[in-house]
């Protein structure tokens, strides 16, 4: 029983990891995205920015998980657990 637990915990906490990671990746292109769209004096749709942001963080949070390397994402995704 006792073993059950654990694996439910550790399962919790490496899916909690992973959206804090996809967190900081998506915030950091939504503001990429922003500053091209700003200097774009608004003639792209915004919708785009958003889509093709997502798809970037989705992006590299499969290919940092991949690699499975620490980094500075990792602690601010650590941040990110801890308020959460």
């Amino acid at each position: 029983m006792k073993s059950k637990k654990i694996k439910m915990t550790k399962m919790k906490n490496r899916l909690k990891h992973k959206i804090a990671l996809f967190t900081v990746y998506f915030v950091l292109f939504i503001a990429l995205t922003a500053m091209i769209d700003y200097y774009a004096y608004d003639m792209i749709n915004p919708w785009i920015f958003i889509v093709l942001s997502f798809a970037g963080a989705a992006w590299a949070t499969m290919v940092h998980l991949k690699s499975r390397e620490k980094g500075k994402v990792d602690e601010l995704a650590k941040d990110i657990e801890e308020i959460v």
